[in-house]
């Protein structure tokens, strides 16, 4: 009987502490970041990983509270090492980009491999450009193609745009081996972060930032069994401006939005990346703003529009956050 009493005990636990910081993600987003914080700490005491994500947010931010990485990563780690997929991305690109203080590419590409065998294509992404790269000592072309395909699979437009930079170095073996070992590395029992009780991020530079590519150094023959060639230095679009497709009052229907689109005009946004904005507009309400990008300049993004418009899609031209 003790037993039975314990384990309602525990459940009745759980599900006050996931409403209370379901709280604290409501305060948030109204933007009352001290009563979000009061509502998480006490859970994050107990060890609650959305919690202590959450707080890790808002240090990292700077959300009601000074800008302090070193917090940050305390909280990150905490939730991180209970399997919170955001923390762990977050935490290795704190370690990545440095942070806390120095790089530490071993860290990032321990905490983002963890990310990315969970299925989060930014952290894919990350690791493909690490090996890519040869950074933390492990320069790998075929890993980085397997996990970059995974990221673009995961519908992220740099991926795809990125492969496209690999696949002029690598051989066409390279390439075959890649795609192989990709469907390998991620997890097959995943335990999803429950987005719900998490804070979004509320403008593209609070985003995690991406590396880019650095001028590949063509491999050894003895590696590559093929001769391979140099690309020119790869370089990104500036994120000056980018296209807005529609408004929506929810992020799922704002992803919905994407996919249909997706689905319609494949050919057409396969190289952008998809952006959805948090916008608190006050009285007129909560809007996440479906955008794709980037563009340099205004005039590229109204070319890319009109050819939106010319297929059926309403868009318009707007200047990145």
């Amino acid at each position: 009987m003790a037993l039975l009493i314990l384990s309602g005990g525990l459940s009745l636990a759980h599900e006050t502490a996931s409403a209370t910081v379901a709280d604290g993600v409501y305060a948030y987003e109204k933007g009352n970041y001290a009563v979000a914080r009061s509502e998480w700490l006490p859970y994050a005491a107990l060890g609650n990983p959305n919690a202590l994500y959450n707080l890790g947010q808002l240090y990292r931010m700077g959300r009601g509270v000074d800008t302090d990485y070193l917090k940050a990563r305390e909280y990150y780690l905490r939730a991180a090492e209970k399997g919170h997929v955001g923390a762990q991305r977050n935490l290795g690109t704190l370690y990545y980009f440095g942070r806390t203080g120095k790089v530490d590419y071993k860290q990032a590409l321990e905490w983002l491999t963890r990310a990315a065998i969970n299925q989060d294509s930014r952290s894919q992404l990350m690791v493909g450009i690490m090996y890519y790269n040869g950074e933390a000592g492990q320069k790998d072309y075929i890993k980085a193609y397997a996990w970059i395909t995974l990221a673009a699979k995961g519908g992220l437009g740099k991926a795809k745009t990125t492969l496209d930079k690999l696949e002029d170095i690598m051989t066409s073996a390279q390439i075959a081996e890649a795609r192989k070992l990709a469907p390998t590395l991620t997890s097959r029992k995943l335990s999803p972060d429950d987005v719900g009780l998490m804070v979004r991020q509320q403008k593209a530079n609070d985003l995690p930032d991406t590396p880019e590519l650095t001028k590949p150094t063509p491999p050894a023959a003895a590696e590559t069994k093929e001769a391979a060639t140099e690309p020119p230095v790869a370089t990104a679009e500036a994120d000056n401006y980018r296209v807005q497709l529609g408004s929506y009052h929810t992020e799922d229907s704002a992803r919905q939005g994407l996919k249909a689109l997706k689905k319609k005009l494949t050919d057409i946004i396969a190289d952008r990346e998809d952006n959805i904005e948090f916008a608190d507009l006050g009285t007129r309400g909560i809007f996440y703003r479906l955008q794709l990008g980037p563009f340099e300049s205004r005039a590229k993004a109204d070319k890319f529009c009109a050819e939106l418009k010319e297929n059926g899609q309403n868009c318009y031209s707007v200047k990145a956050p």
